[in-house]
């Protein structure tokens, strides 16, 4: 029987900094049990969403009418079971590419009510040089509403805080233990 899979959305302009050190504990759990599929959108060609409507009356998939770099990764992440979404703290928020990525999951919300996302689980992994309160909250704040919309699970976020280097991050056991965690819990 093959794996099910997790979409991981690495929102993250340095591709070993900390955010990325954090996303290798997770991916590293969760390979035992999934099919790890992550997408770098820093280096991908695509558009925030257009709100044009045209994918509101096709229940069968995303059907984003936008012909880019991210129309793909909709159908994993309808397809998918666990969507991770990776991002340093960007003045408050997630990274520019994340928030134009996360925009597009307006798609998978249909005219009938129905949700692509329904009954999926979705991670955080958020960095930040602060602590969690330096703008982490409202990240994980705005990934619980996007699921509670969504009609998914929100099931948790690992949090590297106050890491200067991926080197910390990878040091600090805690968070090998939560990613651990996590997938226990899926």
């Amino acid at each position: 029987m093959a794996k099910p899979t997790a979409v991981f959305l690495f929102g993250s302009p340095r591709k070993s900094g900390n955010t990325a050190a954090a996303c290798a504990l997770l991916e590293r759990a969760l390979a035992k049990r999934f099919r790890v599929r992550r997408h770098d959108l820093y280096r991908m060609d695509f558009r925030g969403c257009a709100h044009c409507d045209g994918c509101k009356k096709d229940e069968r998939g995303p059907a984003c009418r936008l012909r880019d770099e991210f129309r793909p990764v909709l159908d994993e992440i309808a397809a998918a079971r666990v969507i991770v979404v990776a991002s340093p703290v960007y003045c408050w928020s997630v990274s520019g590419c994340m928030s134009a990525a996360l925009d597009r999951l307006y798609c998978c919300f249909k005219a009938s009510g129905k949700s692509l996302l329904a009954k999926k689980k979705f991670l955080g992994v958020f960095t930040a040089g602060g602590d969690a309160f330096d703008g982490m909250d409202l990240c994980v704040a705005m990934l619980q509403r996007l699921c509670q919309y969504g009609q998914a699970e929100y099931c948790g976020t690992l949090a590297a805080v106050e890491c200067a280097t991926p080197k910390d991050v990878a040091r600090r056991k805690e968070l090998a233990r939560a990613a651990r965690g996590f997938v226990h819990a899926l």
